[in-house]
């Protein structure tokens, strides 16, 4: 092997471990702080501190006594242990890559307070709330991780467990990065016409 193509598989095996080294793991944590799981999880999917910023978290705890819409407020000091707990592995702070895709997509003035609303969430599971996809089981909110993720409380969200009844929304020839701002590791490479 000549040098030159030496060096620069060096200088790709470098960049790929350097890379796999900054994230400890491709999904976010799995929800480790119990108050939180039993508070918050008694009326929804406790979402992993990955999925927002430190700012959504401490918007969400500043409001709890209207929570969408519920009064979730919780004890002074049970309080206190859910918000030190979310903002210590908010998505700034949290070590996997897809919190750090998360943030990509959150512009530095946005304070998200619904991780639906995130465009890294809704964007990727756009067309499944239309009431034309047809798709085992029927989903009525992105809220509800688990009925598509069955490990979501691990916080294991990449594969996706449903049955697609309607195949003509299938394309191969649509790139979805036009229409959403999404990390590069989402891109469609759809043939181009």
């Amino acid at each position: 092997m000549k040098t030159a193509t030496k060096l620069a598989l060096v200088a790709v095996t470098a960049a790929v471990t350097a890379q796999a080294a900054t994230y400890a793991r491709r999904d976010v944590y799995r929800s480790t702080n119990e108050t939180y799981n039993k508070e918050c999880g008694a009326c929804h999917f406790p979402y992993q501190a990955g999925w927002l910023p430190e700012r959504s978290w401490r918007a969400i705890m500043s409001t709890l006594a209207q929570h969408f819409g519920e009064n979730a407020e919780l004890k002074v000091g049970q309080r206190q242990a859910v918000l030190d707990y979310l903002v210590a592995n908010s998505a700034e702070k949290a070590s996997s890559l897809r919190s750090h895709e998360i943030l990509e997509v959150i512009r530095p003035n946005e304070t998200p307070t619904s991780i639906t609303k995130v465009l890294y969430v809704g964007g990727i599971h756009g067309g499944f709330l239309d009431p034309a996809f047809k798709g085992k089981p029927q989903v009525k909110t992105l809220a509800n991780c688990i009925t598509c993720h069955p490990k979501a409380e691990r916080g294991w969200f990449v594969p996706v467990v449903y049955e697609i009844s309607d195949e003509t929304f299938r394309t191969d020839d649509v790139d979805m990065s036009v229409s959403m701002p999404a990390p590069s590791w989402m891109r469609f490479g759809g043939k181009k016409k």
